[in-house]
C-alpha cells in the first residue's frame, strides 16, 4: 500500500467475514456486496460498474449475532470503481469505493457499533 493511499484513509476499515448486501434504495435493487466498511466510506464488488460522482440512497444489511441483521440507511458518493475484481469469495466483476456522504444519527451510531464489535 502506498503512502497515498495510507493518506487518504482516516478511519481503520473493518473487513467483513461474511457477505453483507448493499441495497440501493432508490430502486431496491442489490448495489453490491460489502466487502469493507470505516466511518468513513465503504468498498463494494457489484456486477455492473458505478459511475464515478455518483451519489446513492443504500441501506447496509449488516451481519449480526444469531442470525440477525442489522439495517444502515445512508447517502455515500462514488469515489472509484475498476473493473476485474475477484475478492474473496465473491466472483463479481466490478469493485467500487464510496464515501460516506450523509447518514442519520442513529444509524451512525449503530454502524460505529458493528464496526466496533462485529
Amino acid at each position: 500500500m502506498t503512502d497515498t493511499v495510507l493518506e487518504k484513509r482516516r478511519y481503520p476499515r473493518k473487513v467483513l467475514a461474511e457477505p453483507a448486501q448493499v441495497v440501493d434504495n432508490d430502486s431496491g435493487q442489490l448495489l453490491g456486496v460489502l466487502e469493507d466498511v470505516s466511518r468513513g466510506g465503504f468498498s463494494i464488488t457489484a456486477d455492473q460498474p458505478i459511475r464515478l460522482e455518483d451519489v446513492r440512497n443504500v441501506t447496509m444489511v449488516l451481519p449480526g449475532l444469531n442470525d440477525t441483521a442489522h439495517h444502515v440507511t445512508l447517502v455515500a458518493k462514488c469515489v472509484w470503481c475498476q473493473s476485474g475484481n475477484k475478492q474473496g469469495d465473491h466472483s463479481r466483476d466490478f469493485a467500487a469505493g464510496f464515501q460516506l456522504h450523509d447518514i442519520e444519527e442513529q444509524d451512525a451510531v449503530a454502524l460505529n457499533y458493528f464496526i466496533r464489535d462485529y
